[in-house]
């Protein structure tokens, strides 16, 4: 990997930047090592900061999504709630700073939460780079070479484990046969 990175390498509890600019960072080995993965992103109503969620944050979102269910069943709720609640639930763990009125919203309220802007489309918009975020650094902790053995490699999509050799067709039988 060669490429430049667009995010940057955090210590989790004081926020202060620990970045290597410019330097192939092997994102696991970060991630393993306590610090977090932030990224700046640019939205229509400014410019926030987002963070990539380890598990510890995953556990946090689900708790915010099951407080907003207030002790009722998933299946209670439509498809469009159980959304919005996945995104509402998201947002307020991983934006990590903002413009702002982002600020100053938070600052006046503590238990300020992204369910309260009015604007549909900027979370849809945040969220949706969420993702992606969340999609890239998921792919550079496939390519890292933590743990793998030296000459190891993945197998295309194209390559099937286990192509026309011994046990091939034993579970649906040969290609062309009658059974």
């Amino acid at each position: 990997m060669s490429e430049k990175q667009d995010f940057r390498i955090v210590d989790r509890p004081s926020g202060v930047e620990q970045t290597e600019n410019g330097k192939d960072v092997d994102v696991m080995e970060a991630l393993l090592s306590g610090k977090a993965i932030q990224k700046s992103v640019q939205t229509s109503r400014g410019r926030f900061t987002i963070l990539y969620t380890t598990g510890r944050d995953r556990l946090r979102i689900d708790r915010y999504k099951a407080i907003r269910r207030s002790g009722i069943r998933v299946d209670a709720f439509d498809e469009y709630a159980e959304y919005n609640n996945n995104v509402w639930s998201t947002l307020d763990i991983v934006v990590v700073d903002g413009p702002d009125w982002y600020k100053q919203a938070k600052e006046k309220n503590p238990r300020w939460s992204w369910e309260e802007v009015p604007d549909e489309e900027l979370i849809v918009e945040l969220f949706d780079m969420v993702k992606s975020f969340r999609a890239e650094i998921t792919e550079r902790i496939r390519g890292s070479g933590i743990g793998k053995a030296a000459g190891e490699s993945e197998l295309s999509a194209a390559q099937a484990p286990v192509d026309d050799g011994t046990f091939s067709g034993l579970a649906y039988g040969r290609p062309g046969a009658k059974g």
